[in-house]
């Protein structure tokens, strides 16, 4: 009986909670303020706590930047950095209207759902 518990142990902690359903999957530019110097992202999603970013160079993981985009302009920490991308939290949530507001001007005025 111990071991049937210490399995399903296992197996909780290997389940992942589900993904912030409020994520929005874009295809937005921006500008990453580095320690390095400003460069241009793609921004692929993006949540009121955090977004996935790609560059044409590797972003450094665990630095500070300042993320840019339309009415967003947050302060963020790059947690994870490969070839594929970099993840990046906001130091503070962001506002549901902010991303709605920079995903909308990315729309060229046309509506996106």
């Amino acid at each position: 009986m111990a071991k049937a518990r210490s399995a399903a142990a296992v197996v909780a902690k290997d389940v992942q909670p589900p993904r912030d359903a409020s994520r929005k999957r874009v295809l937005l530019r921006g500008t990453l303020f580095t320690p390095h110097g400003a460069q241009i992202v793609w921004i692929r999603d993006i949540s009121p706590s955090g977004a996935h970013v790609t560059s044409e160079d590797r972003l450094p993981a665990g630095c500070d930047v300042i993320l840019k985009r339309a009415a967003i302009f947050a302060a963020a920490r790059v947690v994870r950095s490969n070839e594929g991308g970099a993840e990046v939290t906001f130091y503070r949530d962001l506002d549901e209207r902010d991303i709605a507001s920079a995903v909308q001007s990315g729309a060229a005025g046309t509506e996106r759902r």
